[in-house]
């Protein structure tokens, strides 16, 4: 090739970044002019096809070393392409199929999956690290301009929950930083409950990765307690099934009106009500309705809503429960693998990041080609790469900074 797969997976990346930057900036600041409607997702698109390639036309399976989990994330992209096949068929102009590619909801919304790719591999550890790390702080320096925009910040640093679990990792000002710019986030974006919540999980796993390193905590132990904490949102969905509102319960308001302003209202019910509404009435439960999907919503009086606030009704919707099953479980056992089977304590704490991430599923969570789901697939790769999870907390260490020892023991590792 002309060029390696690293700079194809990065030059990716780049893309997404500068996507997510536009988009965002567009939706909630006061826009790019000549970025603004269709235009912004020609540079998605150009993110997505080079990690197409990346997925059809690289050997990147050999860093993936457990057959069951890979067989699993394959088949939840065949399944995938299958939704998104659907869709295409149900096109009768070019402008239909236009307004379907051209949104971040429908058409593109589920391909940042393929950047599991991405985190798979060791070689790109650093590298992606580093890029994260770059957009955080060059787009807090943009930012802090439009803080008058509404929760503008919050979407544009969409990364900074996963930025937040590299502290241990970092050097005392890039700490100081992530602090200033966490700080900042929470004081300009309150009304963003799930926001402001990733954020503090983000800290929270931070102190965990001390606890675990310094108290020695047993390996059972937390295996235990993150699956009591995987069965939190199950349990509140077959409640919702019988027909208790675990939101209303906690709201403790059933009657008060919905406003995304309001700290305390139940904004969640309605959705899952009229989520499950709609595929019961199309019959469409097992096998979901297309990447074009939408649902009839008497809130938002429309007769086809493609958006949905809750991840996890958002992959029912378009992908059914065969979709949802699959989704699941590449990321369940990226969870325990990096719980059970990892030497550093860093990949542990990815293992809790995504275990928050599936209890934030249930809840919040968007599916759409930005970085918060690019971010997401690039940790489950990371969890599910056998050469991260051997490294010592001292190997980790150093690849994140990039030293030449550890670069040496990778470049002589099989299949790397």
């Amino acid at each position: 090739f002309m060029f390696s797969k690293k700079q194809i997976v990065i030059t990716s990346l780049l893309f997404a970044l500068i996507f997510h930057f536009v988009f965002y900036f567009n939706s909630y600041g006061p826009g790019i002019g000549f970025l603004n409607n269709n235009f912004q997702y020609i540079i998605a698109l150009a993110s997505l096809i080079l990690i197409l390639f990346v997925y059809f036309g690289t050997y990147w399976r050999l860093d993936f070393e457990d057959k069951a989990s890979l067989r699993l994330y394959d088949l939840f992209i065949v399944w995938m392409l299958i939704c998104f096949t659907r869709s295409l068929i149900e096109f009768r102009s070019s402008k239909e199929f236009l307004n379907f590619i051209a949104n971040n909801y429908m058409g593109i919304s589920l391909f940042p999956v393929l950047f599991l790719t991405a985190g798979i591999s060791p070689k790109y550890f650093h590298t992606i690290n580093k890029l994260l790390f770059v957009y955080i702080v060059l787009v807090t320096l943009v930012a802090i301009f439009f803080l008058d925009y509404f929760e503008l910040l919050i979407f544009l640093l969409y990364p900074i929950f996963y930025v937040i679990v590299t502290i241990p990792l970092r050097t005392g000002w890039q700490k100081l930083f992530i602090l200033l710019v966490s700080v900042l986030i929470v004081v300009f974006s309150m009304t963003n409950r799930a926001g402001v919540l990733r954020i503090l999980i983000g800290f929270s796993i931070v102190i965990a990765y001390y606890v675990i390193k310094y108290a020695k905590m047993n390996k059972a132990l937390l295996n235990v307690i993150v699956f009591c904490v995987l069965l939190i949102p199950f349990g509140s969905l077959y409640l919702g099934i019988k027909g208790q509102s675990v939101f209303q319960m906690m709201s403790g308001d059933d009657e008060r009106s919905y406003s995304q302003l309001d700290p305390y209202a139940d904004t969640r019910t309605f959705l899952y009500y009229e989520v499950f509404l709609d595929l019961k009435h199309n019959d469409a439960f097992l096998l979901g309705k297309g990447l074009n999907a939408g649902y009839m919503s008497e809130s938002f009086e429309t007769y086809s809503r493609p958006v949905v606030e809750v991840a996890f009704l958002q992959i029912l919707l378009k992908t059914g429960i065969v979709g949802c099953l699959l989704y699941m479980s590449v990321i369940i056992s990226a969870i325990f693998k990096a719980l059970s089977s990892s030497r550093n304590v860093f990949l542990k704490t990815l293992g809790l990041l995504l275990a928050s991430y599936m209890v934030m599923f249930f809840i919040e969570n968007q599916i759409a080609y930005n970085l918060l789901n690019v971010v997401i697939w690039i940790v489950i790769g990371m969890c599910h790469s056998k050469a991260l999870r051997e490294l010592t907390d001292q190997e980790v260490y150093d690849l994140f900074r990039k030293t030449n020892t550890v670069e040496y023991k990778l470049s002589a590792s099989k299949g790397l």
